[in-house]
């Protein structure tokens, strides 16, 4: 995605965010475009990628993630059917995400957990297959992936291990609320992460923003909330600049600074995965 006339290149990427659930995603990634942010739109389910995909096609400033949320697969929304299309898809789609799982009390029981890593495992197999880096695959890291990991940090790191994922492709934590001994192993497995406003809310988001090393850190806004509770180009821009500002200061460094090394990192992440003109 290079930048059209009346479009500054992208100097930021939104690197988690539900664009298909605005009303009129279009107008609202060419608002962003205007401002020089780029965004990584992340759906919930095959379908929601699909139709976003001819909704979004004209917009040089985004990214389209094929997802399957794992709230969708623990209580059926997505199928087993639905999990083997994202499969399909992920073989092919520079972005997979929203995935990954969620072991939280309200959420969790054994069958609906055993159902999301089996997805889970399933895509990470098409998305590292996809990515080469073997015999048959072009050249490593050419699959970005979007990781929800809620009370299952760990064994979301055991399938992107498993699966290759891991070393093959660009695996970035969404959110990341594990413990530190979690964190500690998905920066060995290499795994970047996106920082958004509500993780520097907390204490444990605000230390981890603090210790991660700057090379890994991205900004997100993880909005809209749900579909039909569209917050429009100026409140994606708000709350990016509010994360911004909330993360130069509990790093202890200047805005503008930070900002040219997120911008590093989201050129890096995309370099070889789209042509996001970061």
């Amino acid at each position: 995605m290079t930048h059209q006339d009346g479009e500054k290149p992208p100097t930021l990427l939104d690197a988690h965010c539900h664009l298909d659930w605005e009303a009129d995603p279009a107008a609202v990634a060419r608002a962003c475009g205007q401002r020089g942010v780029a965004l990584a739109c992340c759906t919930v389910t095959p379908q929601a990628f699909l139709a976003a995909r001819g909704a979004l096609a004209a917009a040089p400033n985004v990214v389209l993630g094929v997802g399957s949320h794992p709230w969708w697969v623990a209580d059926g929304r997505v199928s087993k059917q639905d999990v083997e299309l994202v499969a399909e898809l992920a073989a092919e789609a520079p972005l997979v995400g929203e995935v990954g799982l969620d072991f939280s009390p309200a959420r969790s029981n054994a069958a609906g957990n055993e159902a999301q890593v089996r997805a889970l495992t399933r895509i990470c197999v098409a998305a590292a297959a996809g990515a080469g880096g073997g015999p048959a695959g072009g050249p490593a890291g050419q699959r970005a992936l979007s990781l929800h990991a809620v009370r299952s940090a760990g064994a979301c790191l055991d399938v992107l291990e498993a699966t290759g994922a891991a070393a093959r492709c660009r695996c970035v934590m969404h959110w990341f609320s594990g413990s530190s001994d979690e964190l500690g192993r998905a920066l060995r497995l290499g795994c970047s992460f996106s920082v958004g406003e509500r993780m520097l809310g907390t204490r444990r988001g605000r230390e981890y923003a603090r210790q991660l090393p700057a090379a890994r850190l991205l900004l997100e806004t993880d909005l809209p909330n749900g579909a039909g509770q569209g917050v429009g180009a100026e409140g994606l821009l708000a709350s990016l600049d509010r994360a911004l500002t909330a993360l130069a200061q509990v790093r202890g460094v200047d805005k503008d600074e930070l900002a040219a090394t997120l911008t590093a990192n989201a050129r890096a992440l995309a370099d070889g995965v789209c042509t996001l003109a970061v």
